[in-house]
């Protein structure tokens, strides 16, 4: 896995072996096609950070700062090692649970990625997080919400715009707008 554009472009970055899915060069080099007229000087929160990997694609394409949550340490001192090895700045690591996460912040994202686990059939982690009520605290006016999930399963309805899904493999990323 490495960074795709940017200047830290080519910079590999360590998966930890606690991340089973991370988001490959080929969804995030779509995404970030996708969504090039809103990194600029952006503020990012990069939930489910895993290996960091979309907030650093978003440092490294002019992001102004991420702040990447995770619960998981082997995952947060993996993040911390790619910071430092890509030379990206604006990065601020938390290790946390990020619904607690998103009870105490109060900070608004222009743009915010979540990459939970996948549904294990008893629960289903990214439509949990749609459905929560508070994203007009979170996201800035016009801000997006970026969601990798499971493609199969329906999208829950929620007080965001759907602007755009698409599939890839087994993966839907599904990108949100905050109503204005």
């Amino acid at each position: 896995m490495r960074i795709i554009s940017g200047i830290a472009k080519g910079r590999a970055l360590k998966v930890p072996r606690e991340v089973a899915r991370p988001t490959t060069d080929r969804v995030r080099e779509s995404l970030f096609g996708i969504l090039h007229t809103v990194i600029g000087d952006s503020r990012v929160l990069d939930l489910f950070a895993g290996s960091g990997a979309l907030g650093m694609e978003a440092l490294s394409r002019g992001a102004m700062s991420c702040t990447f949550v995770d619960q998981n340490r082997g995952a947060v001192r993996a993040i911390e090692g790619n910071l430092k090895k890509t030379g990206l700045t604006g990065g601020k690591v938390v290790l946390r649970e990020v619904l607690a996460y998103l009870k105490g912040d109060r900070v608004t994202y222009d743009l915010i990625f979540a990459d939970p686990p996948y549904a294990d059939g008893v629960s289903d982690l990214a439509a949990d997080l749609i459905a929560l009520e508070g994203w007009g605290r979170w996201l800035s006016e016009d801000g997006f919400l970026v969601v990798e999930r499971e493609a199969a399963g329906e999208l829950p309805v929620c007080d965001l715009e759907l602007v755009q899904q698409r599939d890839y493999g087994r993966s839907r990323i599904a990108i949100y707008r905050r109503k204005s």
